[in-house]
């Protein structure tokens, strides 16, 4: 269940059928297309878009690699992706944030989407799991950037989305 109250909640229109919102989710070519910091391209070394599948990614850029997992829940064609996203090592050992703080290991994300016109609308919610007080605290200390940073690559979907329409 998500837990408001210390997650994350972000929600964006993007002018794009639901089917194709969910499919930017669905293959590594599309997922490497747009996901992560902006300015930090995306290499995914497996994919496995599945309820129990995985994700394991780098991305690169400005003098760093860090690499990621999402480990998949639950999934419902075109419009529900629970995952739990974690920084891993190269081989896909959930590790630490490359950055100086206590940071959870574990985030669970929720993605529902709707779609009303050709709008499809998506809410992104979060939360940590398996987080001590003080990674929860992190957490909340830095939601704003958290914000600021899922704009950014939501904005990249949102250029994805309108390449692959045409």
């Amino acid at each position: 269940m998500i837990q408001t109250q210390e997650g994350l909640k972000i929600v964006r229109e993007f002018d794009a059928p639901i089917d194709l919102v969910f499919g930017a989710f669905a293959t590594a070519e599309a997922f490497a297309a747009w996901w992560g910091p902006t300015g930090m391209p995306v290499t995914v070394k497996s994919f496995d878009f599945r309820p129990g599948g995985t994700v394991h990614y780098k991305m690169e850029g400005n003098g760093q690699v860090m690499w990621g997992l999402f480990k998949f829940e639950k999934i419902k064609q075109s419009n529900l992706i629970q995952f739990v996203n974690s920084f891993s090592d190269e081989e896909g050992n959930i590790c630490s944030s490359p950055f100086p703080m206590d940071f959870p290991l574990e985030i669970f994300n929720e993605i529902r989407l709707e779609e009303s016109n050709g709008i499809t609308t998506m809410t992104l919610q979060g939360h940590p799991v398996n987080a001590t007080a003080a990674q929860k605290a992190t957490y909340q200390s830095i939601k704003d950037n958290m914000q600021q940073g899922f704009a950014g690559t939501f904005d990249q979907l949102d250029a994805y989305l309108l390449r692959a329409k045409n």
